[in-house]
């Protein structure tokens, strides 16, 4: 992964329409033992930096986790990340509370950023799956250690990925009961 801080890195193609992406994206969590490069990784990555924030802050960090043994440690910590046993990475979403100190703004900044992480994993025909960090909680507390983070830096979300091996149908989402027009 490039560290020069002074140009961006270059980033992975995909023809996925982004609107196509939003559509037929699914959460992914069986994954071929196939790993993922670091150039891969660094456009995913990309598109989490891409993300919108309030005032521009950008309170967000990630740590990228590929070592089998800390999947395996951060899988058994929460009953529904089995998966992350089985993944080729792991992206953990992260705010800076000193740089956003406003808990809605900065769960919001993260979560955006999250979200195009998981739509540019689909565009690369990767699969991924988004596990929520409830704040408070013992994954809360085993991700503080486990990656050694600041006080400061609050794990928001982690993403597990690699290649799918496993497809899911397309349902339907549209809902018009949920739709209203200029009022409730």
């Amino acid at each position: 992964m490039t560290t020069d801080k002074t140009k961006e890195p270059t980033a992975s193609t995909s023809n996925v329409d982004v609107l196509m992406a939003i559509r037929h994206r699914r959460s992914i969590r069986r994954y071929t033992p196939e790993p993922i490069d670091n150039a891969t990784l660094t456009t995913i990555l990309q598109a989490g930096l891409c993300a919108p924030t309030a005032m521009n802050r950008r309170p967000f960090h990630f740590v990228v986790i590929k070592d089998k043994d800390t999947l395996a440690t951060l899988s058994a910590g929460k009953k529904y990340a089995w998966m992350l046993s089985h993944a080729q990475a792991a992206i953990v979403i992260c705010g800076d509370n000193t740089v956003e100190d406003r808990p809605e703004h900065l769960y919001a900044d993260c979560f955006a950023a999250t979200q195009n992480m998981l739509l540019a994993i689909h565009g690369l025909h990767l699969g991924g799956v988004w596990l929520g960090v409830s704040q408070g909680s013992e994954w809360s507390a085993l991700l503080q250690e486990t990656l050694r983070l600041p006080a400061n830096i609050i794990p928001t979300a982690v993403i597990s990925l690699g290649h799918p091996s496993e497809e899911k149908p397309i349902p339907s989402t549209w809902e018009p009961e949920k739709i209203h027009y200029e009022a409730w």
